[in-house]
């Protein structure tokens, strides 16, 4: 099978479902959480995030070198095409340690400390913090997807 034929049924779907995954967790699961006890919050956030970040990493990391290998091998045109889709799916990994790992961080510090989880104005951190986070992973999810759509147009034209 073609090297290029491959990288694109690889990259193209790897950043449609890293969005999609992000976008559903924003708006399907997380708000719905707002108003559990931090406890509940914080314990159902770390699972998500531990499973999460066993799936997204090496999905991500599947975009990226399809993406640069495709950005590689192709004409000028296709080349920044694919290389923008690379970019855009490579600014996440950044992005996810300098922007969002802070509130991260705390809601699994939260998880794993039971003498924290019975501090008074908890519910109301973990919920800014919550939200912080929802907020952060829709322009996660925004860079995932564009990148789909970048690639999927240049893997069409």
């Amino acid at each position: 099978m073609d090297a290029t034929l491959v990288a694109k049924l690889l990259s193209i779907p790897c950043g449609f479902l890293l969005g999609s995954y992000n976008a559903v967790l924003s708006q399907n699961v997380m708000p719905h959480l707002y108003k559990q006890p931090a406890s509940v919050v914080a314990s159902i956030f770390a699972k998500i995030y531990k499973i999460g970040s066993t799936t997204i990493a090496p999905l991500a990391t599947t975009a990226i070198l399809a993406y640069s290998y495709l950005a590689y091998s192709s004409t000028h045109h296709k080349r920044q095409q694919y290389g923008i889709a690379a970019v855009l799916t490579l600014a996440t990994l950044p992005m996810t340690q300098i922007v969002m790992m802070p509130s991260i961080s705390r809601l699994l510090e939260i998880s794993s400390n039971g003498d924290l989880q019975k501090t008074a104005g908890l519910d109301q951190e973990v919920v800014r913090l919550l939200k912080t986070w929802v907020a952060q992973n829709y322009f996660r999810a925004t860079l995932h997807l564009s990148a789909g759509f970048v690639g999927l147009y240049a893997g069409l034209t």
